[in-house]
């Protein structure tokens, strides 16, 4: 059982929530995110990432004047009474539900909260000073769990009050809130979450290795912080993009070359149209202005090992390392990678910059395989999934001070 627990969240008080959250740079350039920054005074982005070239310690101390501002004016304000909070997310025919709690690190540091990538240390220790500064975790970690129709029919219960916010963020997607603080409704949703055995990590990798690092500081000084923020949602609810990649040029290899080295291990066959694989297995390959069909057709040397398996290492192993000459996918400048949220188009106008090039479209990871690879303490390729839509920053945060 993972330990899920209410909490006070802070939340937009006297300000729209549009103008509060901070949106996905997922989808935004530098110039719209500076554009939403300078538009709404208060929001979450001066705190996130301040404007200005500020040294370090300027920066923090910018962050933490702007948020101290936002609870003095009541732009923010902390609930007065332990919740819950039932959250759904709507993007085009896609609907989840899901609820936000306080999770423990204990759990984390057992494995019973999973994740499936690597994480670098700098990255970990900037977020972790940019939320001790203000002792507030403002972005929950996205997580799934396994189905549970138990759980599922009791949040839809809560979805026929009157949410506390209802609005479309800025990549479109629609966002409901729920803020559940009657002291039977908890206790009816704190007794059915404890059917919840493991939590798999979908966004937010550095974020919780910030947290695990907030935590052991805050031991060293004999203080407590060892719970943090969670969104949860159903797994057959959570929604992953594929994760499409361009390659600078052919390693050197002709057009002709290059497709009879292919041919050894994929089936290739010229498509009328752009192609989006339609299953595992299956790619799609775009060059010199015409679309390709791959289909693996080669042998595994391990039928049983999880990793090998998964499409994108398939286009690894057989295409990107021993033809591309790509031997170190997270850092080669020759390799570029694409959202499948960001369409087919997006691949062509890439290519179609440097003719050279060449793209690929993918077959989306499953959650099932990416909760079979955090089951057994893997790793997923870099760059091999994309969660799109993503829980808000800013919509509910998480100041420490009531953990204590």
């Amino acid at each position: 059982m993972v330990s899920l627990k209410p909490f006070k969240g802070t939340r937009p008080f006297n300000e729209d929530a549009i103008n509060i959250i901070a949106p996905s740079t997922d989808h935004l350039s530098e110039e719209n995110i500076d554009l939403i920054s300078n538009k709404n005074y208060w929001n979450y982005l001066k705190i996130l990432n301040p404007v200005g070239q500020l040294k370090e310690s300027e920066t923090l101390l910018a962050s933490k004047n702007h948020f101290n501002e936002m609870k003095k004016n009541e732009v923010i304000k902390q609930d007065d009474r332990l919740s819950f909070y039932i959250y759904q997310i709507s993007q085009g025919n896609h609907t989840q539900l899901g609820f936000l709690a306080l999770a423990n690190i204990n759990d984390f540091l057992c494995h019973k909260i999973k994740g499936h990538e690597n994480t670098q240390e700098k990255r970990m220790n900037e977020r972790a000073n940019q939320m001790t500064n203000i002792e507030t975790q403002i972005g929950p970690i996205y997580t799934s769990y396994p189905d549970d129709n138990k759980i599922n029919e009791l949040l839809e219960s809560f979805t026929s009050l009157v949410p506390d916010y209802d609005f479309e963020s800025f990549d479109h997607s629609h966002h409901k809130l729920w803020c559940i603080s009657n002291p039977k409704d908890i206790k009816m949703i704190s007794k059915q979450l404890k059917s919840i055995n493991s939590l798999y990590i979908a966004d937010g990798h550095h974020r919780m290795e910030a947290m695990n690092i907030i935590s052991q500081n805050y031991k060293k000084q004999k203080n407590n912080c060892d719970s943090f923020m969670i969104a949860a949602f159903p797994a057959e609810q959570t929604k992953i993009y594929d994760y499409n990649r361009v390659i600078k040029d052919l390693n050197g290899l002709s057009e002709g070359d290059f497709l009879d080295k292919l041919k050894e291990n994929f089936k290739v066959t010229i498509s009328d149209s752009s192609f989006k694989p339609k299953s595992k297995r299956q790619f799609g390959m775009y060059h010199h202005g015409k679309w390709y069909s791959l289909e693996f057709i080669g042998n595994f040397p391990d039928e049983n090992d999880i990793l090998s398996l998964l499409d994108i290492n398939i286009l690894n192993n057989y295409c990107l390392i021993p033809i591309l000459g790509i031997k170190d996918i997270n850092n080669d400048e020759r390799i570029r990678f694409i959202a499948g949220c960001h369409g087919l188009t997006a691949l062509e106008n890439k290519v179609n910059k440097n003719y050279d090039s060449v793209a690929f479209s993918i077959f989306p990871s499953h959650i099932e395989e990416v909760m079979r690879v955090a089951d057994n303490k893997l790793t997923m390729p870099p760059k091999s999934t994309w969660f799109d839509p993503k829980p808000l920053d800013g919509l509910v945060v998480y100041e420490f001070n009531q953990d204590n």
